[in-house]
């Protein structure tokens, strides 16, 4: 299992929406960057407008846990996972987003 280190501040968080490459799935949006160090660094955005907080820190550990089950294949890389404001909370599903995430980091050319 490789070290991935959580993005939490804001000015990282802006450098990273300027400079990424967007990519989008039916749940998540994406915003990919290359580091040059040897960790990867993740960020998770889920608006207030989804939820309330219990609702909110639910999707939060199912982009976690999913991120995790795809860590090993990412390589130096910076990514902001974002929940898409118009998607459906109740199909919020471990399966669902672990699918959603495959599919957009394999259109990202990140994961075979």
């Amino acid at each position: 299992m490789k070290k991935t280190v959580m993005i939490k501040k804001n000015y990282e968080f802006q450098y990273f929406f300027k400079r990424g490459s967007y990519f989008s799935g039916k749940y998540l949006e994406i915003y990919v960057h290359d580091n040059n160090s040897n960790v990867n660094r993740l960020g998770i955005i889920v608006s207030k407008k989804v939820g309330k907080s219990v609702i909110r820190n639910k999707i939060k550990r199912l982009i976690r846990e999913s991120y995790s089950k795809l860590e090993d294949c990412i390589d130096n890389k910076n990514i902001l996972i974002s929940w898409k404001k118009s998607a459906n909370v109740d199909d919020a599903s471990y399966y669902n987003v672990l699918y959603d995430l495959k599919y957009i980091l394999k259109k990202a050319r990140i994961v075979e």
